[in-house]
């Protein structure tokens, strides 16, 4: 995760370029990182650096701020960005992909090295990673997220 000093700092650059387009080094590190469970979740962070690439978001929906986005990670074109707003109970990021959930598990795998598994045989089964990340079908399209509830969950009692 960046500081905050760091996240000003990238934001004084964008500002001066277009509005939609995707900031190129950081933008798969950032967002792919997040959706692979690897960074903690930040609904503020990732607001804020989208509201920086992309422009404001172009709708509220679902308990998540939808940003239109241009540019790619792992080599996939990504089409939408959203992270959770105030009335969501999950801290959340996803991203939808113009390519399918296979395709697109085998792109993060061949730049990450990590897996994707089916959870069933079905043919629109989720793929889901060790870290917690989930691949799912969106019509013919792929949805990526990562997903963590904002409620504390007591472990078992001693």
């Amino acid at each position: 995760m960046r500081s905050a000093a760091a996240v000003l700092s990238a934001c004084a650059v964008l500002a001066a370029g277009p509005a939609q387009a995707a900031p190129s080094a950081t933008f798969g590190i950032e967002v792919g990182n997040a959706l692979l469970c690897l960074n903690q979740l930040n609904s503020k962070y990732f607001y804020d650096y989208l509201t920086v690439a992309f422009g404001p978001p172009y709708k509220t929906e679902g308990g998540a701020y939808w940003f239109k986005a241009s540019g790619s990670i792992w080599g996939v074109q990504v089409t939408d960005v959203l992270v959770n707003d105030g009335s969501s109970q999950a801290d959340f990021i996803g991203a939808y992909f113009k390519t399918t959930p296979a395709k697109l598990g085998d792109a993060v795998t061949a730049a990450t090295g990590i897996r994707f598994s089916l959870e069933d045989t079905t043919t629109y089964s989720p793929r889901h990673s060790q870290a917690g990340s989930m691949i799912v079908y969106n019509d013919n399209d792929a949805k990526m997220y990562c997903a963590k509830s904002k409620f504390l969950v007591p472990g078992p009692q001693q």
